[in-house]
């Protein structure tokens, strides 16, 4: 007789329980902070964030943020997933939205959340994702803004929005790894960022370019496309590539080198392409918001208009 096929196990942290109630979400929600909710945003719209990259952008230490994760995760709130690794043992916890987070998130924005299948799948993928260290390195392009922000409480990251939305928002015409307002003190920019491995030829990063200028030639948004390398020998060579391959364009393109122990993308860090020295912050880099009537996503956030407004509309 054939015998029946063992379960297969998730590969997330803990097995799946009973689905939460209508009346568990209520319990749940009379519990959760600001910072919770936020952390379920984030998750909804990022995928996945460690607990480093979550303890630094809001808690004190390592230890509260091991401990809240913990009690968000008992709750249905987030989910969990560490790989193996090279050496043995497994590598930091990986946070992801769990099927309660989903659902709150779901709420807030009016939309049908996920069945916990399409979830479980979509966290599957995740964990044996090539791409997963690429996808965190960009996050952390944007949660080292936001810890910036909270040592300089003049600026703020006004918004964040993942590749995927960016994407969709601009129609699939660019697919940067990420964009965002970035406010300091009486100045709001976009940027657009592409964060680099240093495994891609040069000459494909230069070819990006050519989506962005045409947006910003229709009317659109001419806003500095952000290179995040890994060196600055890559940068240098980054420089020359464009210097030898880039005809003139509208868009400003600036890089700067991953480097831990600097100021990190909110410092004056910025090197223009072709105006190098000295370096800038990102306030001070060239932009334009653009004919808001046109190609301009940030009409889609109406709670915005106040930023835009009271911000600069260019800096050319």
């Amino acid at each position: 007789m054939r015998q029946p096929r063992p379960p297969r196990h998730p590969p997330l942290g803990d097995p799946p329980g009973p689905q939460p109630t209508s009346l568990d979400i209520l319990a749940v929600q009379s519990r959760l902070t600001n910072r919770d909710r936020t952390i379920i945003e984030w998750l909804d719209q990022h995928g996945v964030l460690t607990t480093a990259q979550l303890a630094a952008a809001f808690f004190t230490s390592p230890i509260t943020a091991s401990h809240r994760l913990a009690t968000l995760h008992t709750m249905g709130v987030v989910d969990r997933f560490h790989r193996p690794t090279p050496t043995g043992g497994f590598g930091p916890w990986h946070w992801v939205i769990g099927s309660l987070g989903a659902r709150i998130a779901a709420a807030g924005r009016d939309t049908k959340p996920p069945t916990p299948r399409v979830l479980r799948a979509r966290h599957d993928k995740l964990t044996d994702s090539p791409t997963l260290p690429h996808r965190l390195g960009a996050n952390q392009f944007f949660i080292d803004l936001h810890v910036h922000t909270r040592r300089h409480p003049d600026t703020r990251l006004v918004r964040w929005w993942s590749e995927h939305d960016t994407a969709r928002r601009y129609h699939g015409r660019i697919h940067p790894d990420g964009h965002a307002l970035w406010r300091d003190r009486d100045v709001v920019i976009g940027i657009f960022v592409e964060y680099d491995r240093g495994t891609e030829d040069l000459w494909r990063l230069v070819r990006k370019l050519a989506a962005y200028d045409q947006i910003a030639a229709e009317g659109g948004a001419c806003y500095p496309v952000l290179f995040w390398l890994p060196s600055r020998s890559r940068e240098a060579n980054l420089h020359a590539e464009f210097a030898r391959r880039r005809p003139t364009g509208p868009v400003p393109v600036a890089t700067a080198v991953c480097d831990p122990t600097g100021p990190g993308p909110g410092g004056r860090v910025w090197a223009l392409i072709a105006a190098p020295e000295p370096r800038q912050r990102l306030a001070e880099l060239p932009f334009d918001h653009g004919d808001l009537f046109q190609l301009a996503p940030n009409l889609n956030d109406p709670a915005l208009d106040h930023e835009l407004e009271s911000g600069s509309g260019s800096q050319q």
